[in-house]
Parts: C-alpha cells; structure tokens; sequence
C-alpha cells in the first residue's frame, strides 16, 4: 500500500484498490459511513505511508464522488431514485506530492446540493468513493491543487484581529480612525489560550 485516508474519529484506511492496469489510478469507498454522517464531515487527512515516495515530479490527487443504491421497496422520484446505483462525476479534494507528503484537505460535503439531495432522498443509499490519481507534478499544479495557504491563514488572522478592535470602537477617533484600548493585543492574544 501506498496511500492513505483518515477522517477526524476514524480508523486510517489504507485499503485502496487499483482501477487500472497502469497502477496510476486507485479507489476507496467509504463504507460504514453514510446519510447525515457523511455531511458532518468537514475534512479528512490524505497522505503517504511512512517509507513510501511516489515517482520522481508526480503527485497523488484525491478525489470522490457519490454512489447511491437505489432502495427497491420505495417509489420516490428523485435523481437519485433511478434503477441500480448512481455515480456523480468526481471532484477534487487535493493533493500530495513528496514535497508535501500529507494535507488536511476541506470536504465541503456539508454545502454540496447535489449530495445533500442524496441524502435527503428516502429511497436510496448514500456512500463515498475515493478516487485517486497519481500525475505529473505540472497537472497538479496546472489545476491548483496544490496551494500554499500561509497567505489565506494570515488573512484570516487579520480579518479577526480587525473585527475584535473594531468591537472597542465608539467612533470617538473619527476620520476612519479605531480608538481601542491599550491592552487590546494582551485581550485579544488571551482568547486563543
């Protein structure tokens, strides 16, 4: 085995199958998990077992999709409620390289309308298959599955550092100005301890 997949309270699984013959592309479904509780999840962990190198200038993109099993004993009409299973196109999820051998990767399971239709739909049964792909490090990068988010982190940082001044403010420093107090940082820093 090559890869690996943990999602936060799980089990790692490892237990990926070859869908061609190259050795280029693999598949996991996501058994045990299904409904409501795939849409809690908000992320899982991608990586590279310990020890293992993908070839030189490739990466592994992770993907999924959904399988709905139509349940034969309900007549609801939904798109998901035709005769036998229905897969969805994959989506990407992410990607890792030897460079970067593990990444927490957003699912955005929870905002998706097409699996929350799935779910919603009383006459099927809803799983996720996990897809991956091992490319050329420029078709990665080509597709921008590879980012360096140190730059959206200190965003973030910011836009939160900005609102919590501006909570202090009475308008008394006019002309665009914030009055805060001065142990604003000391007030602000104490909320992450």
């Amino acid at each position: 085995q090559v890869l690996g997949v943990l999602i936060p309270g799980g089990v790692v699984r490892t237990d990926f199958l070859p869908t061609d013959n190259s050795g280029t592309k693999f598949s996991l479904v996501l058994s045990g998990i299904s409904g409501a509780d795939i849409a809690s999840i908000s992320e899982l962990v991608f990586f590279l077992l310990p020890g293992v190198n993908l070839p030189t200038d490739h990466g592994a993109m992770l993907y999924w999709q959904i399988i709905s099993t139509t349940d034969q004993t309900s007549m609801d009409s939904t798109p998901f409620s035709d005769q036998g299973p229905t897969m969805t196109e994959f989506e990407l999820v992410g990607a890792i390289t030897n460079d970067r051998p593990s990444g927490s990767f957003r699912t955005g399971w929870a905002t998706n309308e097409t699996l929350s239709t799935a779910i919603n739909s009383v006459s099927s049964s809803i799983t996720i298959n996990l897809g991956v792909s091992i490319e050329h490090i420029s078709s990665i990068k080509n597709i921008g599955a590879i980012k360096d988010n140190t730059t959206h982190v200190a965003k973030k940082i910011a836009v939160n550092l900005f609102n919590f001044m501006s909570s202090f403010d009475d308008g008394s420093g006019g002309g665009g100005n914030i009055v805060v107090p001065k142990n604003v940082f000391d007030r602000w820093l104490s909320r992450f301890e």
